[in-house]
């Protein structure tokens, strides 16, 4: 009935639009479990053109926070008081608040047009250096060049990659760090799978321009392109990100979360929803739509038909299964609340086998990350630190693919900020900066882990050397006169014989 009420206030034609025409931001306070189960109802069941959660229901006395359409702000209101809610207008003009943190159109056009037309080459010593100028938002198109360009000129270090193909036709790209060998373990660090996020996209073309143009002066990252494979993909939903910038000052387009997959129906108890898009981050095949998800296809958490039912998410589950045994960390950027989640966020308490690292180099990160500008962040589950969630990535790679260090990164603001889709840019910098803190942390166990299993076959090596010689004379002697005697005798010959046998490899340390 609760749910019944909300969608029947949502399609009421006669509703009074506010006064001022605009999208506003609701910040509402549940205080007791029944205020609570009615948030989470409209959470998983609301028309995200009517009511688009910024901030999902977690706990009694926990903040949510809702984008309402103009249309129905007035009623919607009225439904929070009738259910006496705490509550409070936290923006009053969003369209407002686009104009003044993100500029115009006209600033974006130039920002792309100004580095498409410069030269490839542009460094005064002859070098490659990346000149997108971080701070700054820039199209799919350009972070797609940049990319190219950066492969082009930098074959020794960095290679382009393509995960796939999304449900419009664009490229999936991103690039491959540090030269391959079968030894080595690979990191992957992901951005953009829900398109508002523009913190985490930027945060990532970031980590890209770091290691570009620190690959000759910084030595952590010299030890990260010899010691790791590093693959960097920067927008994992690139349909859905250009959908949030045809309009950047209308906020129903410049919050859309969700891919741009076709429009599908369900019925909501009430008529036939039909809307566009899937949570691709609800999509994986890790206990599909069990918590945290919707099947109504205008929900901003609709898990798809089923699991990996959208070409961007089976593309990514069969490109990050083709690095299995060697995949060592997996992260994904996302943006906001100042959480370092782990697996796994179906259900609280359940953990897997190896959370002791997990947690361990997770707390570490954290206290790292803080640092730099004193930002804390909170590590846990997904039910440990803001609600429960399944189909999502890192769970997935976790169980599947049985990654070590899986972790889903919520970036600034705090989860108590209301504008953290709006990030000033002046933040943007500060925000790249101290994330890469954090994730040199995990790099740097997986670099150092890899280093010292090297350093381990090296002393094995060198003990077996000093232990490979022959106990008795007669070796070359006997071997001459029967060729496959250590074969056919290798216990024996790996004992007396080892070193003429060179049997050494088998000598136990």
């Amino acid at each position: 009935m609760i749910l019944r009420v909300f969608i029947l206030f949502s399609i009421i034609n006669s509703i009074v639009c506010d006064s001022n025409g605009a999208y506003q931001v609701f910040r509402i306070l549940p205080t007791n479990n029944k205020q609570l189960l009615q948030m989470i109802q409209l959470f998983e069941n609301a028309d995200t053109d009517r009511a688009d959660f910024w901030h999902a229901p977690s706990t009694v006395n926990g903040t949510v926070d809702v984008m309402v359409a103009p249309e129905h702000t007035s009623e919607f209101r009225k439904y929070l008081d009738k259910h006496e809610y705490t509550y409070q207008v936290a923006i009053e003009d969003l369209k407002k608040l686009l104009i003044e943190k993100e500029g115009n159109l006209a600033i974006h056009a130039s920002n792309d047009s100004s580095f498409l037309n410069q030269r490839l080459n542009d460094d005064i010593n002859g070098g490659f250096h990346s000149r997108l100028r971080m701070g700054e938002y820039y199209s799919y198109s350009v972070i797609s060049t940049w990319l190219e360009r950066i492969a082009e000129s930098l074959p020794d270090i960095a290679e382009l990659i393509e995960v796939g193909t999304s449900i419009e036709g664009r490229k999936i790209v991103g690039l491959k760090f540090g030269k391959d060998s079968p030894e080595k373990k690979i990191v992957v660090i992901d951005a953009g799978i829900h398109s508002r996020e523009w913190a985490a996209i930027h945060t990532a073309t970031y980590f890209i321009n770091l290691m570009v143009n620190s690959r000759e002066t910084d030595p952590q990252i010299q030890d990260y392109l010899k010691n790791l494979v590093i693959y960097i993909i920067p927008v994992l939903n690139p349909d859905g990100y250009e959908y949030t910038r045809t309009d950047k000052t209308n906020p129903r387009a410049r919050m859309w979360r969700k891919s741009r997959s076709a429009r599908q129906c369900a019925f909501d108890g009430i008529r036939n929803s039909c809307c566009q898009g899937v949570d691709l981050n609800r999509n994986f095949d890790f206990r599909f739509a069990e918590i945290g998800s919707s099947r109504y296809p205008c929900s901003e958490i609709y898990h798809g038909s089923s699991a990996f039912s959208e070409p961007e998410t089976k593309a990514y589950s069969q490109f990050l299964t083709s690095l299995k045994g060697r995949l060592e960390a997996y992260i994904t950027l996302h943006s906001y609340s100042q959480l370092w989640i782990y697996s796994y966020s179906h259900r609280k308490f359940t953990y897997a086998p190896d959370i002791d690292d997990t947690r361990r180099v997770a707390a570490k990160a954290v206290q790292e990350l803080g640092r730099m500008y004193g930002t804390k962040y909170r590590h846990g589950t997904g039910p440990e630190i803001i609600y429960a969630f399944s189909g999502g990535s890192t769970d997935w790679a976790k169980e599947t693919l049985k990654i070590k260090y899986s972790y889903t990164i919520e970036l600034r603001p705090g989860y108590e900020e209301w504008n953290g889709f709006v990030l000033d840019k002046n933040q943007l910098i500060p925000t790249a900066k101290e994330t890469w803190a954090g994730v040199g942390v995990v790099l740097d166990e997986v670099s150092s882990q890899w280093k010292h299993s090297r350093n381990q076959e090296v002393e094995t090596h060198r003990a077996r050397q000093q232990l490979c010689f022959d106990k008795l004379s007669g070796c070359s002697f006997w071997l001459k006169n029967s060729p496959n005697l250590c074969r056919d005798s290798i216990t024996t010959m790996t004992r007396d014989c080892a070193k003429t046998c060179n049997l050494c490899h088998l000598i136990s340390v």
